[in-house]
């Protein structure tokens, strides 16, 4: 392993561990809470952006890169963003009325698109260990997606179809982005998100403005995941290819699944560990397969 991927899978590492933290809390607001998960997106965003802004504006450097980020990156971080904030209402919908541990795992699928996309756009190739751990890791999706009184179908396919849109953002820097800068990339898509977010809200009659209580805690947790957990994500860009990015992430659903059965009195069920020990199991032959070298 060279020190450039060392680098990245640390930085992956990282975003596992600030992800975790930011779904636990959203998790626990939508539990005490009657709070629409696009209000919950806009506060918790909108209340990182005000408080990163200062960081980033008060610098001439860090002002120069941001300009710089609007400039050469602009498209493909609006597109993105919006992928993301779709992709966000649809998990924050199913999280809403599905249990952590099923949620985690359905959406750690976007190690699978990722793969995908790199296969068929970016040239990458799939060796037959990496087909085998795709076929198992659906039929583990099948019997997570089908778990009764834990999880909803429609929730099932929502949570799929935010991991395709998040991994859509992923396949436009891989390609079209030679270089990210991590920090101001994950600035300006909190700005996005926010005008997103509000914007969406107005539109479907949503909008109000929840406690001042409730703005907090949304507004800690969004900065560990909205902007800490995505800044080392976006650099991660620059040292794995994308069939890699997810790697260390495979931990982090086993961590949420435990804290759902350990604290939040989620039920413990022979077919959701199976169900969860096939995807993740898949996911590593994807990920972590090296095809052996001919003497």
């Amino acid at each position: 392993m060279t020190g450039n991927e060392k680098k990245g899978y640390f930085f992956v590492f990282l975003t596992g561990v600030f992800f975790a933290l930011e779904v636990i809390g959203f998790k626990e607001i939508f539990r005490n809470y009657n709070t629409e998960p696009e209000i919950a997106a806009l506060f918790g965003v909108g209340f990182s952006f005000l408080v990163v802004t200062p960081y980033f504006l008060f610098s001439e450097k860090r002002r120069l890169k941001v300009i710089t980020t609007i400039r050469r990156d602009g498209i493909i971080l609006t597109l993105g963003t919006i992928s993301n904030a779709v992709g966000i209402v649809l998990y924050y919908y199913a999280l809403k009325q599905t249990d952590l541990g099923p949620a985690a795992i359905l959406i750690k699928t976007t190690v699978l698109y990722n793969v995908l996309l790199g296969v068929f756009f970016l040239g990458e190739r799939l060796k037959k260990t990496e087909v085998f751990g795709i076929a198992i890791a659906i039929i583990g999706i099948y019997m997570i997606s089908t778990l009764e009184g834990q999880i909803k179908v429609v929730s099932a396919f929502c949570i799929l179809c935010s991991a395709f849109l998040f991994a859509i953002q992923s396949y436009m820097i891989k390609k079209y982005v030679p270089e990210i800068l991590g920090l101001e990339y994950a600035y300006l898509r909190l700005l996005l998100l926010s005008l997103f977010f509000f914007l969406y809200s107005f539109y479907i009659g949503s909008f109000h403005i929840p406690e001042f209580s409730i703005i907090i805690v949304l507004g800690l947790f969004s900065l560990l995941g909205y902007f800490l957990g995505r800044a080392f994500y976006f650099e991660a860009h620059n040292y794995l290819p994308i069939s890699k990015l997810n790697a260390t992430l495979l931990i982090e659903p086993i961590f949420l699944m435990f804290v759902g059965i350990l604290f939040m009195k989620e039920p413990i069920d022979s077919q959701k560990l199976l169900g969860a020990a096939l995807i993740l199991f898949g996911l590593y032959l994807i990920v972590f397969h090296k095809r052996r070298l001919k003497p």
